[in-house]
């Protein structure tokens, strides 16, 4: 009789997720953000999927590569948005409003709080630097477009980026997501905070900034999505 193919687990699914990976990640995140960093064992994370520890490395190499996915999966999107926002005929003001509201949005619409892993001693170390790197350009393209509206001299060029991660503290870590990412709307929080960043350097809220913020997004992940596409077509015509 043939073997079943693939790696069996230990248990049926009991974690959310499409997928194993997405498992993991939802598991990680529970216990990195409840327990800590050095506290959780791939033991653990593999215990909290139902599957053979054996099975997670199959996915994740380890338990360094689980926590720096979490973590860049809370920057990247934004730095991508700011990339193509950089593109734009928009104003300062616009674009950082954007920002402000994208990345506080995806700090909200995680099922567990996962920008408390930013505050976590272990993040000191070097073997982190890919996050650290990452997140330093996000937050000077933050600065950057401050400095557009204030000046570079002007001491509150600081001030948006951490702002945005005031988002942290407006949300609990139930393992609901507080506010489900939907196309046509934005989180409370989020234009909350998006707004008084903008008050905070004495600029002018744009008009329909909701709405163009959700186009702007929605322009963004159709564009990539096409280049996506593109890349793949080209590949398999070679």
């Amino acid at each position: 009789m043939a073997k079943p193919v693939g790696r069996p687990r230990k248990q049926s699914p009991r974690r959310r997720g499409a997928t194993a990976r997405d498992e993991i990640l939802d598991a990680a995140s529970e216990l990195f953000t409840r327990k800590g960093f050095a506290t959780t064992s791939t033991h653990d994370i593999a215990d909290a999927v139902g599957m053979r520890q054996a099975s997670l490395y199959y996915h994740f190499p380890s338990k360094r590569d689980i926590f720096i996915t979490l973590l860049m999966g809370t920057i990247q999107p934004a730095l991508d948005l700011a990339s193509d926002l950089a593109e734009t005929d928009e104003t300062a003001a616009v674009k950082l409003w954007a920002l402000v509201a994208a990345e506080t949005r995806i700090l909200l619409s995680s099922n567990w709080n996962v920008g408390r892993l930013y505050q976590l001693p272990v993040l000191f170390s070097e073997e982190f630097a890919e996050y650290h790197e990452a997140r330093q350009r996000l937050e000077d393209i933050f600065k950057g477009l401050a400095a557009q509206i204030v000046g570079e001299d002007d001491p509150r060029i600081e001030l948006p980026f951490h702002m945005t991660l005031a988002a942290i503290e407006m949300r609990d870590n139930t393992g609901t997501a507080p506010y489900p990412l939907v196309d046509d709307a934005l989180p409370e929080p989020s234009v909350t905070i998006a707004d008084a960043v903008l008050d905070v350097l004495h600029t002018d809220l744009p008009e329909r900034r909701t709405e163009r913020m959700l186009e702007l997004v929605a322009l963004v992940s159709d564009e990539r999505g096409t280049e996506g596409t593109d890349s793949a077509d080209g590949k398999a015509g070679r």
